[in-house]
């Protein structure tokens, strides 16, 4: 197995926040460190440039049964396999909310973007689209104009299924997320300033997390909800499966949201999710069905009202919990690998005409 990546893994860090291990026989990555440092034009087109450049090396040196591009939409004509986890750049002109950063040079970029693989996609119609949402399919068949089969990513649910009976629940709300832009972390101190509750932001955080993590506090100080608006960052999965054991409540933030692993942790763990009213969230894993395995919610109040309203009645929030928890079943690891299977038999199929 080789492995192309626009950033050198850390197997450390992923074994211990995630409990992930892998084997590959080699790994080339094409992310400098020093890049960091360079505007976000310069990274870009570094970033598309190099990735290109390595997989065609890999596609013309090596002999491999299939080709799987996990970025997506990157380099669609080269790959066997195109899985597409997120909305397309191509395509987030559309969705401002998806940009990860709000500026008009951004649409441009996506429009260009957009412009210039529709002229590489000419070269190969071969490669098979697979996508973590029906929320996912839609765009994709849409603004890319091909079909993808709908593969759910694979949940570890049942690292957290011991946790949904394990104590008394404290009335926290908590979030899972990077600290990045785009995932709306900052409309938690909004939230907050409606309804009295805890919150916890956890999840990793790397040099580009400043802005947000300083962003959220400063807001939250303004509102003057520092005090119950708690972030965490970079801590272990034992602390995450220890600080969900305690919560009532998932509030995931981003708007368009592909699919939200973190949201069917959450369930499995015995929290009631609150997710926006788009995106894979609501339509995939809530199945659209307010009030069955969740709550979605449109605006900072109405996701208040919905926290108050299950810090208030217990009774009702361990029957929608009970209804969550059996529901992460459809989400399971062996579930995705026996879908996936199916893909690359799809493939051989193909190649074997």
């Amino acid at each position: 197995m080789t492995l192309i990546t626009t950033d050198k893994t850390d197997w450390t860090l992923l074994q211990e926040q995630h409990g992930l291990t892998c084997t590959v026989d080699q790994e080339f990555f094409v992310h400098p460190t020093y890049l960091l440092t360079q505007s976000m034009t310069s990274r870009a087109v570094w970033t598309l440039s190099s990735y290109l450049v390595k997989s065609l090396l890999v596609k013309v040196k090596e002999k491999y049964d299939v080709l799987i591009n996990t970025s997506g939409e990157i380099i669609n004509f080269l790959e066997d396999i195109a899985y597409v986890n997120a909305v397309p750049m191509r395509a987030a002109f559309n969705y401002s909310e998806s940009l990860p950063i709000k500026s008009s040079w951004w649409r441009c970029y996506s429009r260009v973007y957009d412009l210039f693989l529709k002229t590489i996609d000419r070269l190969n119609r071969n490669t098979l689209f697979v996508t973590n949402s029906k929320f996912m399919e839609a765009i994709i068949t849409r603004y890319l104009g091909c079909r993808a089969m709908v593969v759910y990513p694979p949940v570890d649910v049942e690292n957290f299924k011991p946790l949904y009976r394990r104590k008394e629940r404290e009335n926290l709300v908590i979030t899972v997320s990077r600290f990045r832009p785009g995932k709306n972390l900052e409309s938690i101190p909004n939230i907050a300033k409606y309804v009295n509750a805890r919150f916890l932001i956890i999840g990793p955080s790397d040099q580009s997390s400043a802005s947000t993590i300083n962003t959220v506090r400063g807001l939250a100080k303004k509102l003057k909800v520092q005090d119950r608006v708690q972030l965490l960052t970079n801590v272990p999965r034992s602390v995450l499966r220890e600080r969900l054991s305690d919560a009532k409540v998932l509030l995931h933030t981003q708007f368009y949201e592909a699919f939200g692993i973190s949201v069917v942790e959450a369930m499995a763990s015995g929290c009631v999710p609150i997710v926006p009213d788009v995106g894979g969230p609501w339509l995939d894993i809530l199945d659209q069905e307010q009030g069955k395995y969740g709550f979605a919610y449109e605006s900072p109040k109405e996701a208040a009202e919905t926290i108050r309203l299950l810090m208030e009645d217990e009774r009702m929030r361990c029957e929608v919990a009970s209804r969550a928890y059996r529901r992460t079943g459809a989400f399971t690891t062996s579930i995705f690998t026996r879908n996936m299977l199916r893909v690359v038999d799809k493939v051989h199929a193909r190649k074997d005409r």
